[in-house]
């Protein structure tokens, strides 16, 4: 070491050449060097949910989470399972090794291996598998209503922040824009306390009726000589007004064996009405 020393001491012309020769160097490839402000990567995690509504965390954890450990532990390129059980779902989350080249190839596997699961409990909804994508926002817009105009219209802020969200989606360099804080959309009814006494419904009837007569169902396909026709029942309304006016033309609501379209009082609102 006193020898290296010595001898950059004694040759201080080659020092100074080989500095300059490494700070070139690393300029060179401080340049070429990639750089971006948003890399794209694939996290390799795949989540596996189950909504199992009013079971408590126990249950969820013997009844779900242990089956999926069980029923995926044989798929190539999990490195780690994680489960979580919180009452009223369940999730099993899978990190997969980093060597794994297709990633979507293990997202099919854990699914028909959970697929074939036949022991879930009875009240289970339908679970769902995905790979879990990181998105980091670039930019966040604000839409406000125009000035003068009610503040309270969220049925109008709404649609105008729908307009700029198609509208920056056009914009080749945009690949995904998300509403925020928009809320969702929702039509209340309300009938006053004596028309459900005199026709003998409740809340939860009612709320079935609306349901059951407010849809859209096919009819099949009438087929003749020369064409075909495809039947329709088309009934369906998304709007407050045209609820009512269902209602008020005996359309919809109807309870059967009676006719109670004009009697009491509904009061409808839509969503930022």
């Amino acid at each position: 070491m006193k020898n290296m020393i010595r001898w950059a001491i004694k040759n201080t012309p080659a020092m100074n050449i080989l500095m300059v020769a490494v700070l070139a160097v690393g300029m060179f490839s401080l340049i070429k060097m990639r750089r971006e402000v948003f890399p794209q990567f694939d996290l390799e995690v795949v989540l596996v949910s189950v909504a199992y509504p009013g079971a408590s965390p126990e249950e969820i954890e013997e009844g779900i989470c242990q089956k999926i450990e069980e029923a995926v532990r044989a798929v190539d390129g999990i490195k780690k399972m994680t489960s979580v059980a919180i009452e009223g779902s369940g999730n099993v989350v899978l990190e997969l090794r980093g060597d794994v080249q297709d990633v979507q190839k293990i997202v099919n596997e854990v699914r028909s291996e959970v697929d074939r699961i036949p022991s879930f409990p009875e009240l289970a909804e339908d679970l769902e598998v995905q790979q879990i994508t990181m998105r980091w926002p670039a930019i966040k817009v604000g839409v406000l209503t125009p000035p003068g105009e009610d503040s309270g219209d969220d049925l109008q802020l709404r649609a105008i922040a729908e307009n700029v969200r198609d509208d920056l989606l056009q914009l080749p360099e945009v690949s995904q824009v998300q509403l925020l804080g928009a809320r969702d959309y929702q039509i209340d009814i309300e009938i006053d306390e004596e028309t459900l006494r005199k026709y003998g419904l409740t809340l939860q009837k009612l709320a079935e009726i609306v349901r059951r007569e407010n849809l859209e169902l096919p009819g099949g396909t009438m087929r003749g000589e020369g064409q075909n026709v495809l039947l329709r029942g088309k009934n369906k309304q998304l709007s407050g007004p045209e609820i009512a006016s269902s209602h008020r033309s005996g359309r919809c609501c109807s309870n059967p064996g009676r006719s109670w379209k004009s009697e009491g009082r509904i009061y409808r609102r839509s969503h930022g009405e």
